[in-house]
């Protein structure tokens, strides 16, 4: 018996409260209302129960944006800021030593400010609600509703209330329908509807997508030993010279900073683990010497789209846009994409004004986001920078580091095109890898296990609910990625949410703890086999990153 389910028309809707899609809302809001219609319903949807709860960034903003969105006075406007960038230093780091080296100028960040993205977001989700923006938490989409062109025409939430088996149970609660006009996609990274969209109507950028692994704690350090407003970032240590990788630390208020360590993917490794390498660069004594003393408040993951201008997929199509870094606009050279996410956001809100007064959401229609991007200074900044991970990809990190900074320098000079491989096809298998490290000895404290990471994340997931990871072929894991890669997912995932455990009947079995997920889709991309699909859980579960 098919299920009835509660339809609610928009006419423009986004898919992901982050800062792309917030943004978007805001402004197009805003130009609406200057025009006097008040009449167009926009409405956001949110996987996460509460705004803020499954975002994870540094942060550093480069401000542009915000001008834009704000205007001039936007430093008055109430935005939560942690500190304002006064201190900058750079640091290489070997096993033992961290040569200070000058910033490069793609580093620079002086007066730009410090904040919490989580916080930022929860920030613009009660601007958007006082310009009358509709914002539903806890509404994950699960698929896309058509009109009779086959054309995008909103989307279907995910049921709640399923049984393991992914059967209606005692709390169940049917998907809405939200029919929108436009649909746009402002998921994060390798957001679910995104990567579908992107398969079905072949969008992929002239090159694949590539990823980093960045894991973040938040501490509490003794009073004075790292002020607010200082940034620090390394390179080097414990990454090997042929990876590609870095970390940072931000001072914020009240004696806290925001530490991180992003590996990237195409590591080659498959012991390669990102949550490790993290906790690995805690030890480092440059960096346990500011950590001394300390204590950590919070914790979790999130991977980055390194892949820059050429990963970029068709933003546009009939009834969708596609923007911030599900479209692949992070400027990885200057490990920011909360200012271009943003800048997406204003030229979407730009392109939908116009779609609306032609009330034409068709394809030829919403293409012109294209023409408002390539005359943005968006276009300018990530055109400099468009083959820069695929300068590292092959070449090692300093003969990486020179090419692209030399290039840089120079205004983006040199090929307008350099290929990437996929980070799964970069894999190696076990016989042509290098030698694992020994595993590190976690104290619980300064050094904490990824157990540990899923507590201070405060992911949280009903058990009772079908697995929102899916492995296509479980057969597989015990036998031939056994035998070929080691099972890697044991290693990449930072959640300790892969497990090859005994079965009872002497064989080995895959255990997937999808309770422990803190949704940084590491699974769905790393996988040599491409078998793991990462979904969006019915009970909006995860973690709980707001504050982080």
């Amino acid at each position: 018996m098919p299920i009835e389910r509660e339809e609610l028309p928009v006419d423009i809707l986004f898919v992901g409260a982050g800062p792309a899609c917030l943004t978007s809302a805001l402004h197009l809001k805003k130009q609406l209302a200057a025009m006097g219609r008040d009449d167009v319903e926009i409405a956001v949807i949110e996987k996460a129960q509460t705004v803020g709860s499954h975002i994870l960034s540094g942060a550093v903003v480069d401000p542009r944006p915000l001008v834009e969105l704000l205007g001039e006075d936007w430093r008055d406007c109430g935005l939560p800021v942690e500190a304002w960038v006064d201190q900058e230093e750079v640091r290489h780091l070997s096993a033992t030593g961290a040569l200070r080296i000058p910033v490069p100028p793609m580093l620079k960040n002086h007066g730009f400010p410090v904040i919490s993205l989580s916080e930022m977001v929860t920030w613009l989700k009660d601007r958007c609600e006082e310009a009358e923006v509709m914002v539903f938490e806890g509404f994950p989409g699960h698929q896309f509703l058509h009109d009779a062109k086959g054309h995008i025409a909103g989307v279907q939430t995910m049921d709640k209330g399923l049984d393991a088996s992914g059967n209606p149970g005692p709390g169940f609660e049917p998907g809405a329908e939200i029919r929108a006009k436009c649909t746009v996609l402002g998921e994060g990274v390798r957001g679910s509807l995104t990567r579908q969209l992107i398969d079905e109507q072949k969008l992929q950028g002239r090159n694949p997508q590539i990823y980093g692994t960045g894991g973040k704690e938040l501490w509490k350090l003794p009073e004075g030993r790292f002020p607010a407003g200082k940034v620090l970032h390394t390179s080097g240590w414990p990454l090997s010279s042929t990876q590609y990788g870095g970390s940072w630390i931000y001072g914020l208020s009240a004696d806290r900073v925001s530490i991180g360590f992003v590996t990237a993917l195409d590591a080659q490794q498959p012991w390669t683990d990102p949550w490790e390498n993290f906790q690995r660069w805690k030890q480092h004594p440059f960096i346990g010497k500011i950590l001394e003393g300390g204590e950590i408040l919070k914790a979790g993951a999130k991977c980055l789209p390194e892949g820059g201008y050429w990963s970029r997929p068709r933003p546009w199509g009939d009834g969708f846009l596609i923007i911030g870094d599900a479209g692949s606009n992070l400027n990885v050279s200057r490990l920011k994409g909360v200012h271009t996410s943003m800048k997406t956001g204003l030229l979407a809100a730009e392109t939908l004004l116009e779609a609306i007064r032609k009330d034409d959401f068709s394809a030829e229609s919403l293409c012109s986001y294209d023409e408002r991007f390539n005359n943005s200074w968006l276009k300018q900044e990530l055109w400099r920078v468009r083959n820069y991970r695929a300068e590292f990809q092959g070449r090692g990190f300093w003969s990486g580091a020179i090419r692209a900074g030399i290039k840089y320098v120079l205004g983006g000079i040199g090929k307008e095109f350099i290929p990437l491989k996929a980070d799964h096809d970069e894999m190696l298998k076990i016989q042509h890898a290098e030698p694992r490290p020994e595993p590190l000895e976690y104290d619980g404290k300064k050094l904490i296990d990824k157990v540990t990471q899923v507590y201070h994340s405060g992911s949280v997931h009903s058990e009772h609910q079908p697995s929102h990871l899916k492995v296509a072929d479980t057969d597989l894991c015990i036998s031939r990625c056994k035998e070929e890669y080691g099972n890697p997912c044991q290693h990449f995932c930072p959640a300790n949410v892969y497990e090859i455990v005994d079965d009872d009947k002497g064989q080995e079995k895959l255990q997937i703890n999808h309770s422990n997920c803190v949704h940084c889709k590491t699974c769905d991309i790393l996988d040599p086999y491409q078998v793991i699909t990462w979904t969006v859980p019915s009970d909006a579960g995860g973690p709980k990153y707001l504050g982080l």
